[in-house]
């Protein structure tokens, strides 16, 4: 085993840190890779070699110089896996030291085991990340190939499974460090929460997190999506965006499963509510993707003509909450907290101002469409 100096460091501080002496570590060839005495590093340790190459259960250096590049005191064998991987010392003198030997030696050996199960599970990690990300953009026919693959990692791809994937919107606008450790920690949580599910596989992906749970009805998605969207945004600053795939239709399509979760996140990510998404509640945003962003801004502009861009994002927030109240102009009014007779006035002047009245059946469409294009765009297009 080969570890790298920062590890070989954080041993010698730990070290140095219960028993208060100089510390010391050697790689295979007698180098010091490690020390709490900065001018030694990178320097040759004759003694260390000389340990190594015979065996030796301990080297007492009894004098500076005794050993080339060897000052006064204790070395001993580090052992990973029954072979020599290192020395580990201790500068001063031996009668003081010897009493520390064998703590010296176990603790390091712990500490390099530790990092020898740390670095395993992150190589584990990412190869079952790489086979999770080969195997969610799998054609049918290549399901036979990634079998064998999937039995080393423990994961059976024939169970059945619906797929959620997840985004966390930062509340506050900080910058760009803070914003990524304030989304780091809900991912961290989602982690967390998802470890005591039976089953549920969690990865991450650029910028989602995705989560495999065993197939369930939408009713039973949508409450596992709304619980767990509850449980981090009480503990992180966040929005949790969650968008869920289709009815379970076999493991052959888990990527076409992921392309419909995708779709629901996206539409998620656009509501302001950011409430989670199940694609087959999903109408004209199926196909939003498909329409250039010009012709959207385009179609704003015509349905909202002789309104300024303040305006359009106004009447756009007004007309959205409208719609959701199915038209109820007091509730609506409640939930814009402002008088009932305030939004009848605003949505007559929008009908004068377009020629369009959002409070017809014939014209709501259009207001329908104009709110998903501009959640849909940036406003700097319009």
């Amino acid at each position: 085993m080969q570890f790298p100096k920062r590890s070989a460091m954080n041993i010698v501080q730990e070290i140095e840190g219960v028993i208060g002496e100089k510390i010391n570590m050697m790689d295979s060839e007698g180098v010091i890779i490690a020390s709490t005495d900065p001018a030694r590093m990178n320097t040759f340790h004759a003694g260390a070699k000389k340990l190594i190459d015979e065996r030796l259960d301990e080297l007492v250096v009894h004098y500076d110089g005794e050993f080339d590049g060897a000052k006064q005191g204790i070395n001993l064998p580090v052992t990973f896996n029954d072979k020599i991987v290192g020395v580990i010392g201790v500068t001063g003198p031996y009668e003081k030291l010897r009493k520390y030997g064998q703590i010296i030696r176990k603790m390091t050996e712990i500490l390099i085991l530790d990092i020898a199960l740390s670095e395993q599970m992150w190589i584990e990690s990412r190869a079952r990340s790489r086979f999770l990300n080969e195997w969610v953009h799998a054609s049918p026919a290549e399901f036979a190939t990634l079998a064998e693959g999937a039995r080393s990692l423990h994961i059976d791809i024939t169970a059945p499974r619906r797929v959620l994937l997840i985004s966390a919107v930062p509340l506050m606008n900080d910058d760009a460090t803070k914003t990524q450790v304030t989304i780091e920690e809900a991912e961290r949580r989602v982690s967390e929460l998802c470890a005591a599910g039976k089953d549920i596989i969690v990865y991450k992906l650029d910028s989602r997190i995705a989560l495999l749970l065993p197939a369930q009805s939408d009713e039973g998605m949508l409450a596992f999506a709304s619980r767990l969207k509850r449980e981090v945004e009480a503990r992180c600053q966040v929005s949790l965006a969650i968008g869920i795939d289709a009815e379970y239709r076999g493991y052959q399509y888990i990527a076409a499963a992921f392309e419909r979760a995708e779709r629901a996140l996206c539409t998620c990510l656009r509501s302001p509510s950011k409430q989670p998404r199940l694609y087959d509640s999903l109408n004209m945003e199926i196909f939003l993707g498909e329409i250039p962003d010009a012709v959207k801004a385009e179609y704003i502009r015509r349905i909202f003509r002789n309104c300024s861009p303040e305006e359009i994002a106004a009447y756009i927030s007004m007309l959205e909450l409208y719609y959701e109240c199915e038209g109820s102009v007091a509730e609506a009014s409640k939930r814009l907290f402002i008088h009932k007779n305030t939004l009848q006035y605003r949505l007559r002047r929008l009908a004068e101002t377009t020629g369009y009245d959002p409070r017809s059946i014939k014209f709501s469409s259009l207001y329908y469409n104009a709110i998903h294009f501009y959640r849909d765009i940036s406003s700097n297009i319009i």
